[in-house]
């Protein structure tokens, strides 16, 4: 009425933004700790998948070294109870390589590998009673190539082993 505004008088100001409530904040940050933690265990698996593709592709690397310096043709044999490389001396015997690092199974969540050769065939290396191996490495810097599956929970991980040495990874969902 004498033209001075109540909030100049009592010097507090209204606010026309709207309030959170505690309830509502609280919402939010479990919204943000729900999303932090299954980014966490995407970053994880992803990181599993990554340490198996970087096993395969250092004993691949390995044996191709191996043949190479050696002048051997070797075998990378798996079947299920054992793994290693080998190759044939002059006498025709079996030579174990003892320096050979076995790849990692069933560590990190793989409910199922198998290994398709080049014709096609398909085998289950975790109940392979073969002799023979799954992959043959060259003198020449060449192996015989073939495809790796690990059947994890959700998605599939292929590694593609080219016949050169190359060495890709995809990463498939069911």
């Amino acid at each position: 009425e004498d033209g001075i505004r109540d909030d100049l008088v009592t010097g507090v100001q209204t606010c026309a933004l709207p309030i959170f409530t505690l309830i509502e904040i609280l919402i939010v940050l479990l919204i943000i700790g729900i999303t932090t933690t299954l980014i966490t265990l995407n970053f994880n698996s992803i990181s599993s998948i990554e340490k198996q593709q970087n096993s395969y592709e250092e004993t691949i690397s390995f044996l191709t070294q191996e043949s190479i310096v050696t002048g051997h043709i070797i075998g990378l044999y798996v079947d299920d109870s054992d793994q290693y490389a080998a190759f044939f001396d002059k006498n025709n015997q079996k030579e174990i390589i003892k320096s050979f690092k076995k790849l990692s199974k069933n560590d990190s969540g793989i409910s199922k590998r198998t290994f398709k050769y080049q014709d096609g065939t398909i085998i289950n290396l975790d109940d392979n009673k073969t002799t023979s191996p799954i992959l043959l490495f060259y003198p020449s810097g060449e192996n015989s190539g073939g495809i790796i599956e690990l059947y994890y929970e959700e998605n599939i991980q292929r590694i593609l082993i080219k016949n050169n040495g190359e060495i890709s990874n995809e990463i498939l969902s069911y």
